[in-house]
């Protein structure tokens, strides 16, 4: 791997980043220097002030500079679960929690809306559906998991995953192996989840191998797994990877969850972990909002392509899973004219409220 701008490049195919504000200039100059594969968005990022048409030219202003500085489709992420993860507000469609969904067709209609309106402002990915299957009522992932039936929870995120193509938005299946037990939650610290193997093969595993043909991307959880590999979290293991892509044979794109959670910064070491992350086989870091921590991610995976502990074949194989991703944007592109009336749907609901 060449030094300099080259070496930029490869580095920043491997993020999808996060940022602070709302401003245009803090964007613009993470896009020119960062170089990432895609965007994420939170509730912080929603311009307050001029709503969705504000919000769609950030993102257009974004995916505009993204194209010409690397000719590559810019993934626009966010999480739109509904329930508890929701980050948009009004005129946003409220969407119902997981859990509160009984009724299969009535939430793949919910589903295409809000996907419709998500494509109707620029973005494109959806981290969503949650295939967790919750074990109890002290499950940590609550409302988000659908069903302590993972027969269901396939039949639920099927249909969400059309509804979101319909729309032309591409979903990401989260969090594997599997949450459902936990009790604690990884945004703060890191869960040991001590199922048995044939309880996370028969349970939590189940809904990825439904659909796994379907599954455009997956997240992978920061949690242990005792049972799989006493070594390391799902993030940061080969073995748990490896389930998914060489046993399983998943073909899609696999992401961490975000790299700045707790369960993660309190136990490793942040660059270091990202490294060992990419080495284990996810295509994408999430770094959602710190500048500090991307510089400190960028530095750890440039110095270990430099160093070769990050292989040519593995950058390869993580670039072309990404190409994957999105060149399914192209298959599932709906024509702008079709998402203009879906904007102006929008606009017209924010200027009732």
């Amino acid at each position: 791997m060449k030094a300099g701008s080259q070496l930029a490049e490869a580095v920043g195919r491997l993020l999808l980043v996060g940022f602070e504000g709302r401003d245009w200039a803090e964007v613009e100059d993470l896009l020119t220097a960062v170089r990432p594969a895609g965007l994420i968005f939170f509730a912080r990022n929603y311009p307050e002030d001029g709503g969705p048409a504000a919000l769609r030219q950030l993102i257009d202003q974004a995916r505009g500079l993204s194209e010409t500085l690397s000719s590559r489709p810019l993934l626009v992420a966010i999480d739109h679960e509904g329930g508890p993860v929701q980050r948009l507000p009004a005129p946003y469609t409220r969407l119902p929690a997981a859990r509160a969904s009984r009724d299969l067709e009535e939430a793949g209609r919910l589903a295409e809306t809000g996907a419709r309106e998500l494509a109707a402002t620029g973005f494109n990915f959806n981290l969503s559906p949650v295939l967790d299957v919750p074990d109890g009522p002290e499950a940590f992932i609550g409302e988000r998991g659908f069903s302590e039936d993972p027969a269901l929870v396939a039949a639920w995120a099927k249909v969400l995953l059309a509804a979101y193509g319909r729309a032309g938005i591409l979903g990401a299946a989260k969090h594997f192996p599997g949450l459902g037990p936990a009790r604690l939650d990884p945004h703060l610290e890191l869960p040991v989840i001590d199922a048995p193997a044939e309880r996370l093969s028969r349970v939590d595993l189940k809904p990825y191998r439904e659909l796994l043909s379907e599954l455009p991307a997956v997240m992978t959880s920061h949690a242990l797994y005792p049972a799989l590999d006493p070594g390391c979290p799902a993030t940061l293991s080969p073995t748990l990877v490896g389930i998914l892509k060489r046993e399983m044979g998943f073909g899609g794109a696999l992401l961490t969850d975000d790299l700045e959670m707790g369960a993660l910064v309190r136990n490793y070491d942040l660059g270091e972990a990202a490294v060992s992350a990419v080495t284990a086989g996810h295509d994408l870091a999430l770094v959602c909002r710190h500048r500090a921590n991307i510089e400190k991610v960028r530095q750890a995976l440039a110095e270990a392509i430099r160093g070769g502990l990050l292989t040519e074949n593995r950058l390869a194989d993580a670039f072309r899973r990404t190409e994957t991703l999105t060149a399914r944007l192209t298959a599932i592109a709906v024509p702008g004219e079709i998402r203009a009336g879906w904007f102006k749907t929008l606009i017209s609901q924010s200027q009732t409220e």
